[in-house]
């Protein structure tokens, strides 16, 4: 256990310290990381504005680890400028000393959607029908009940598992990955 966790568990005790404190750490975490992840995008703040539909001093001020009226409207459209996925939860102070304790800037970058989603399926198998697909094509990934994903661009669709021949409802040629026996 090292010296921050164990200061924090013994301040903690407080409960109006403990509270102060995860609050500011919210505040400031969050700031931190919509700086940084404009940052790792080498984007401005008139940049993020743009493609989040704000100002730039409103971004300016989004970015300021003093500042605490977030509402999920707002994290939601950051969080669509940046292509990511916003997650909002409720966490033990444990949990929350972790994170604390964890609070870098590597802690705070995330992947694109797409690249995310493309450097996860490169992993696989990637079969041949989708080295062709642009990351601007149109595509959807759908997870059904047993976690299996599929991913399909206009021409092609791909699921867990090996490649075969489909119909689609538009008698367009496709191929399904069938999850391996």
């Amino acid at each position: 256990m090292s010296q921050l966790e164990n200061r924090l568990k013994k301040d903690f005790i407080d409960k109006e310290c403990a509270y102060a404190y995860v609050n500011e750490f919210l505040n400031a975490s969050i700031a931190t990381q919509i700086e940084t992840l404009r940052e790792q995008r080498g984007w401005t703040q008139n940049e993020l504005a743009a493609l989040a539909g704000m100002k730039q001093p409103r971004i300016s001020r989004l970015e300021d680890i003093n500042y605490y009226r977030w509402t999920i409207s707002t994290l939601k459209k950051l969080a669509e400028a940046f292509d990511v996925t916003l997650k909002v939860s409720f966490e033990s102070f444990s949990t929350r000393i972790g994170d604390i304790e964890n609070f870098n800037r590597e802690s705070l970058e995330r992947t694109s959607r797409m690249e995310d989603l493309s450097s996860s399926l490169k992993e696989q198998a990637m079969p041949k029908e989708f080295a062709s697909v642009s990351p601007l094509s149109p595509l959807k990934l759908n997870f059904d009940t047993s976690d299996n994903f599929s991913l399909q661009s206009p021409n092609t669709a791909l699921t867990n598992g090996h490649l075969t021949p489909t119909d689609c409802l538009a008698d367009e040629s496709v191929y399904q990955l069938k999850e391996a026996a």
